[in-house]
């Protein structure tokens, strides 16, 4: 069962969530919008009511109050049914004149000092529900209008009804935005189904192959680059373990020929060989112990990385290394001179350290001539600070221009050399593998190794 998730469901789940979630907003906001209408609209209805009855307010000498409005708006304030009412307070707060669908004064409404009008008041409920303010009048009289709220449900109903009708036009272009986003999505997209065919190609019958980023987004690319990276480096690796196989079958390839051309002879004549045989057998032995020690290796080195290995005295481990090459130098009557601090501190693994001088010793010894010296010190002309550990002889060294073909696997500058040429290529991959480097001095039998020192 295929897993995960389908970015172009997610894309347009996110389209149909803002499409609801801005209609949603319109809707709240013309509510919001719908009241303030119908609030403006009860105070424009107020104020017009007190501008029409102040223009017919006569307050006279004795304190009586005359009230000349039009026949329509007297019409209006004698209809007990109607929406519109007054009451004019004198200046003790007496009700002095209320509108004749009146049967009790409106109530009296202080105006703020520094204010035209009395803030809107709300009295009764609805249906019957009523909005008042009040205005000063002339000689310090008081005028209360009101405007009963009737119809305001079916005006909001109205208001609503009109907004819903503007907003169903809107839903034609939702549906054909969603529609240009699916297809939008799928066009973008096409870039990375290609993409996921090139990745289905890679494989050993095409290791070269590799996922093309024309036309792929930008954020994607990096992504890509870090694949393509990977497999680059995968099929470097895939090389190098093809060619050390068929490196190894080509060096054990002879010592298995001469193997059983002797044991053929020896069925044939009775006699075995036993030394030619054990020479052979160890031999082969030697190729797959350092082919197995160099795998071992190289694993080891992509588990750690050099900066959290544990500190070891390279000192110890250079001095461990060359007391087991003393064999050597009896069977040779060579000698072997150490200059090699008490401490020199260093993070690493000791075993593969120690194999790195050993082999170093080992081919000194077996290509090199006369005394083998071994130095350790303080790397003071790198950029880093470092730890060298460098082995001479007093040879030739290595010839000029295969400083670095000697560091390959089963390379031996001369075929019937002893030895698998497997040392100096488990010699790179510790030093490597430590985060330094080993090189041949040119002109010279002289190895130098360079590792970073502890931070």
């Amino acid at each position: 069962m295929r897993g995960g998730y389908s970015l172009r469901g997610r894309l347009l789940g996110a389209m149909i969530l803002i499409f609801a979630m801005g209609i949603l907003a319109a809707f709240i906001s013309y509510g919001l919008e719908i009241n303030k209408r119908v609030r403006d609209l009860r105070a424009v209805t107020l104020r017009q009511q007190t501008r029409v009855l102040l223009a017919g307010l006569d307050v006279q000498s004795d304190g009586s109050v005359q009230l000349r409005i039009s026949p329509a708006w007297r019409q209006a304030y004698a209809d007990a049914s109607g929406q519109f009412e007054y009451t004019i307070y004198d200046p003790g707060n007496h009700a002095v004149l209320l509108s004749p669908n009146l049967s009790e004064p409106l109530p009296f409404l202080a105006v703020p000092d520094g204010s035209a009008y009395a803030p809107i008041d709300l009295i009764g409920n609805r249906p019957e529900e009523q909005a008042l303010t009040a205005v000063r009048a002339p000689r310090g009289y008081l005028l209360v209008v009101a405007h009963r709220d009737i119809g305001r449900k079916t005006l909001v109903d109205s208001l609503f009804e009109e907004a819903s009708e503007q907003l169903l036009v809107l839903w034609p272009f939702a549906v054909l935005a969603l529609g240009l986003t699916w297809a939008l999505t799928w066009w973008s997209l096409r870039p990375i189904t290609r993409a996921s065919r090139d990745a289905a190609r890679v494989g050993p019958a095409n290791p070269d192959s590799r996922i093309s980023a024309h036309g792929l987004p930008r954020e994607i690319r990096p992504l890509v680059d870090a694949v393509n990276g990977a497999l680059e480096r995968l099929a470097m690796a895939y090389a190098t373990e093809r060619q050390m196989t068929a490196d190894a079958a080509h060096e054990l390839r002879t010592p298995l020929s001469v193997l059983s051309l002797r044991l053929q002879r020896a069925r044939d004549t009775g006699k075995v060989e036993w030394p030619a045989v054990d020479r052979d057998l160890a031999q082969m032995t030697a190729v797959i112990t350092q082919l197995m020690d160099l795998a071992r290796k190289e694993s080891r080195s992509h588990r750690h990385d050099p900066a959290t290995l544990p500190v070891i005295n390279l000192s110890r481990v250079v001095r461990e290394a060359a007391a087991m090459v003393v064999p050597l130098l009896e069977n040779q009557g060579r000698q072997l001179e150490l200059d090699v601090p008490d401490q020199a501190a260093l993070r690493g693994h000791a075993d593969d350290l120690r194999d790195l001088v050993r082999n170093l010793l080992e081919n000194a010894f077996s290509h090199g001539r006369g005394t083998v010296g071994v130095r350790v010190r303080r790397d003071t002309d790198a950029p880093h600070p470092g730890i060298m550990i460098e082995v001479s002889d007093q040879g030739d060294g290595v010839p000029i221009g295969a400083e670095e073909e000697v560091f390959g696997r089963f390379r031996k500058l001369q075929t019937n050399s002893p030895g698998a040429g497997l040392g100096l290529a488990i010699v790179r991959q510790v030093a490597r593998s430590h985060g330094g480097s080993v090189r041949f001095v040119r002109g010279c039998g002289r190895v130098v190794v360079i590792l970073p020192a502890p931070g």
